[in-house]
């Protein structure tokens, strides 16, 4: 700027010292000419006179030339050159204004005028802040408070209403207008964002949706890689959504085979698949997962990703196992209610006359078969005492039981019989479990029950481990106790149909021990669970609610 305005007055200045220079040189020669021939009196006036006006005129050269640069910068537009203006201005695809220093609205292009509706003659002439605050009428604002402004035009985003009524989302940019070292006014570009916060709600919203469905969602392009999950997927899988996000689907679920995951099917055949049920297993806890799986498509129709849902059924397929079991024990008691008393009395009759016939007869092979009889009979006794206990509806009520304590008192029963069988016993029993209410000599028979045929599945194995579990997990309302061994394991179809009554695996057994366990733990309002592996061994699990707050021992 100081190049712009003082370069041409420093060049007159040069010129005009230049020429006075010439000027006093050859007045200096003509003086000395004079000198030499006479003396000249009017000579030596003009000569001063000279000098003088050369001087007056090399001082206001240079600042004549400067006020006629400085009032050709000054000039306004001609009405040619601001119709020209104007004219390019409209031809911007974004909307246009500009204000004076005192935002007065001087100008806006049609891009403004198809923006919000408004003509030139309903806007230009009107303060900016007036038509701002017109426009927004409670509106929310970026806009600093106040009417000054340098401070105004701070404003980076607002919120105006339309001629339309329409809602409409801004963004303004400011540029100064300078001429020379002066401000004249400012353009103001207006930008519509109304897609921007459209985009940004329907984001809020899949968001907020995504993270209440009840199903777990994973989103994956086309390579497999994680883009999109909810907080469900966290929850059955485990881990956090920062630590998915970017992995492979395979990873994770690193227990299931790569080709059978449903996602990867559905990328593969580039259509959907599913519902399929998943048994999946995180942190020892077993999950049962209902999968869908289907592509997701770009613009051309190729397969850019897919996305899978599933629903964690584990607690449906629970329930529908207590269902069908309560169905077997309810058809196994009725049928109790009916045979039982019905078969004692003439068992109690076989009984007295075999027993009766045994002291009168004197030959020892005839008293050996009665024996059988008698033995018989009360294996027969036994049995249907066990129809009773499922016929039966077991009490609830009972007394506060430590459950700890109550595995140790079975403990040297057991122990002596896993001395017998060389099996190693390990108790691991959690510290400080709260009371429950129960019956504990029903307890002591379930546990009995599991441990001898966790005894009987060890028999054969080169491993042999019993160990007796219990625990009270943070934040529960159950408290667990286990019995794991290190036996054959069961198969899938045998787990099926361990609560039936009458099925056993034992050529000696009657096939009512678990069933029997099973309707006692239910009778205190617990579960049980079995996880087995073949040739690894088996796990029986018992759940039993704590009763209120409880005493902690």
């Amino acid at each position: 700027m100081f190049a712009q305005n003082w370069l041409p007055a420093l060049k007159a200045a040069l010129l005009a010292g230049l020429f006075y220079l010439t000027y006093s040189l050859i007045s200096l020669l003509y003086k000395i000419v004079s000198m030499q021939y006479t003396a000249n009196k009017a000579l030596v006036t003009s000569t001063v006179l000279g000098h003088t006006l050369l001087l007056f005129i090399a001082m206001l050269l240079p600042l004549g030339i400067y006020k006629r640069r400085l009032s050709h910068q000054s000039r306004p537009y001609s009405k040619a050159e601001q119709y020209t203006l104007n004219s390019i201005l409209d031809t911007f695809p974004m909307a246009i204004m500009i204000v004076d220093t005192e935002l007065n609205i001087s100008y806006i292009n049609g891009a403004w005028e198809q923006l919000v509706g408004y003509t030139r003659e309903e806007v230009v002439g009107k303060k900016l802040t007036e038509l701002l605050q017109w426009l927004q009428e409670g509106k929310t604002t970026s806009c600093p408070p106040g009417e000054d402004p340098e401070t105004f035009l701070l404003c980076r985003k607002i919120e105006i209403t339309g001629k339309n009524g329409e809602e409409i989302h801004l963004t303004m940019e400011t540029k100064p207008i300078m001429r020379g070292n002066n401000r004249e006014g400012t353009v103001i570009y207006f930008q519509n964002i109304n897609t921007q916060v459209e985009y940004d709600l329907l984001k809020q919203t899949f968001d907020t949706i995504l993270q209440q469905m009840v199903g777990g969602v994973v989103v994956v392009d086309s390579t497999g890689r994680i883009l999109i999950t909810n907080h469900e997927t966290e929850r059955v899988t485990g881990q956090s959504a920062s630590s998915i996000t970017g992995k492979f689907v395979w990873e994770l679920f690193p227990n299931l085979d790569r080709k059978e995951l449903v996602t990867v099917r559905a990328l593969e055949k580039g259509e959907a698949v599913g519902p399929l049920e998943v048994h999946y297993k995180v942190n020892d806890k077993d999950f049962c997962l209902l999968v869908r799986s289907d592509v997701l498509r770009d613009r051309y129709g190729r397969v850019s990703g897919a996305v899978t849902v599933f629903n964690d059924i584990t607690e449906l397929h629970r329930q529908q196992e207590l269902q069908h079991n309560q169905e077997k024990l309810a058809v196994v008691g009725q049928m109790a209610a009916g045979m039982a008393h019905e078969l004692r009395n003439p068992l109690t009759s076989i009984k007295g006359f075999a027993q009766l016939l045994s002291e009168r007869l004197e030959d020892a092979k005839n008293k050996e078969y009665l024996d059988v009889i008698i033995q018989e009979v009360d294996r027969t006794n036994e049995i249907i005492s066990d129809f009773l206990v499922l016929a039966r509806p077991h009490s609830t009520r009972g007394e506060n039981v430590d459950l700890n304590r109550l595995i140790n008192e079975l403990l040297p029963l057991v122990e002596s019989q896993c001395l017998l069988t060389q099996v190693e016993l390990v108790p691991d029993l959690a510290p400080e479990l709260p009371s429950i209410k129960a019956q504990p000599d029903q307890l002591k028979q379930v546990l009995l029950n599991l441990i001898h045929n966790a005894l009987q599945a060890m028999e054969d194995q080169p491993v042999r481990r019993l160990t007796l579990i219990s625990r009270w997990p943070a934040g529960s309302d159950e408290i667990l106790l286990g019995v794991r061994d290190t036996g054959h394991g069961m198969s899938g179809e045998i787990l099926s149909r361990l609560s039936t009554p009458f099925f056993t695996t034992k050529d000696a057994g009657t096939g009512l021990g678990l069933t029997i366990s099973y309707r006692i733990i239910e009778s205190h309002g617990g579960r049980i669970e079995v996880n087995s592996q073949e040739g690894i061994g088996s796990e029986f699990r018992i759940y039993l609610p704590v009763q209120g707050p409880g005493q902690i021992h």
